[in-house]
């Protein structure tokens, strides 16, 4: 019995244009530090799992950027999809995967573009989290503690029980809650029983599959019949339903665990995010790039060349790169993906 990982990097990045492009998306950004963030995604777990055991599954146009981040992790084992199905199709194409060479193995399952600024503690937690799925079965997943009342993340209630064997955890979940109004998140948080759902999971590879089977018997086939004849991919694909791994396995299937994660976590799914994690000057300004703040406050710059000046301003967000600039208010960091729909409706393909 092997650890697998499983990076899943399909994501298209829109909300972060104009520095994220259709053919460069977020996942191969250096946001936070010297590497990418897909390479971070892998360097983070690299002392507990090895290139060998690695998957990567991707969209096909990014097989290549996925070789250049990660040349270490065999090409044979990045698995380009010729269209997005979401999350249950990719991981369950990665499980029949590696179901051929180790059918009693377990998968670690991370997203390929999330910040973690507590590595040694999430690394403790994984472990926790394979060596349960090792001993006992079950799907488990890490549940962010939550810092405030955020109505753009899932939440995770759990019921009280708690694997005892396992340290602190894990704690059995009682159900999983969709993106939640301002007042009822509010209420979830103060009550100390839901979490944060970070999209990242552990289980052991047959377990997954026998569940793809039972809820999904369409993806199940259509992975198996993909793994046995590579070049059935695009009409398999073509057929496939999109659908996340949370609607159709982790909210049906019945041994659910949920392991409390306080780890520095961040999806970073915005510039607004982003912003959180840059430092700031006396006035609250931060620079990604060059800048010039006069009597500004609570700006944030990014910039890929351009110096970037601002005079009498406060409250925004401002993306630079050499064909776009990007203004926004912070608190509409959600909408950029509108203006990604505009370029296209515009015809402005050069642009994306």
């Amino acid at each position: 019995m092997a650890r697998w990982l499983v990076i899943l990097a399909g994501g298209r990045g829109e909300r972060f244009w104009p520095l994220s492009r259709a053919m460069h998306p977020k996942q191969f950004l250096s946001l936070m530090g010297e590497y990418s963030m897909i390479r971070n995604t892998r360097e983070r777990v690299r002392p507990l799992i090895d290139a060998a055991h690695t998957w990567v599954v991707t969209g096909r146009d990014y097989v290549g950027k996925v070789e250049e981040n990660l040349p270490d992790v065999p090409k044979t084992q990045i698995l380009g999809e010729p269209v997005g199905r979401n999350t249950a199709p990719s991981i369950a194409w990665a499980a029949f995967a590696v179901a051929r060479r180790d059918p009693e193995g377990v998968m670690l399952v991370l997203p390929s573009d999330h910040l973690i600024q507590r590595e040694d503690r999430f690394r403790e937690l994984v472990e926790v989290a394979l060596s349960a799925a090792e001993a006992r079965g079950g799907f488990y997943t890490f549940g962010i503690v939550p810092t405030h009342a955020e109505t753009g993340y899932g939440y995770i209630e759990w019921d009280g029980e708690v694997l005892a064997d396992f340290g602190s955890g894990p704690l059995r979940v009682r159900r999983f809650i969709e993106k939640p109004p301002q007042e009822l998140a509010e209420a979830m948080v103060a009550s100390g029983r839901y979490y944060w759902n970070s999209g990242m999971f552990a289980f052991r590879v047959q377990e997954f599959i026998a569940a793809v089977e039972q809820w999904l018997p369409e993806v199940a086939a259509g992975m198996a019949a993909v793994v046995e004849d590579p070049a059935s991919l695009e009409a398999v694909f073509a057929q496939l339903p999109s659908i996340s791994v949370d609607h159709g396995i982790m909210e049906k299937v019945r041994e659910v665990y949920v392991i409390p994660a306080d780890i520095g976590w961040d999806d970073v799914g915005t510039f607004s995010a982003l912003a959180r994690h840059l430092p700031r000057n006396d006035d609250q300004n931060a620079a990604r790039g060059h800048a010039v703040f006069v009597d500004a406050q609570n700006v944030t710059a990014i910039s890929d060349g351009p110096v970037v000046a601002f005079i009498g301003v406060k409250d925004l967000v401002v993306v630079a790169t050499r064909d776009a600039v990007l203004i926004l208010s912070p608190d509409r960091a959600q909408e950029v993906r509108k203006v990604v729909q505009a370029l296209k409706e515009g015809q402005h393909d050069h642009l994306l």
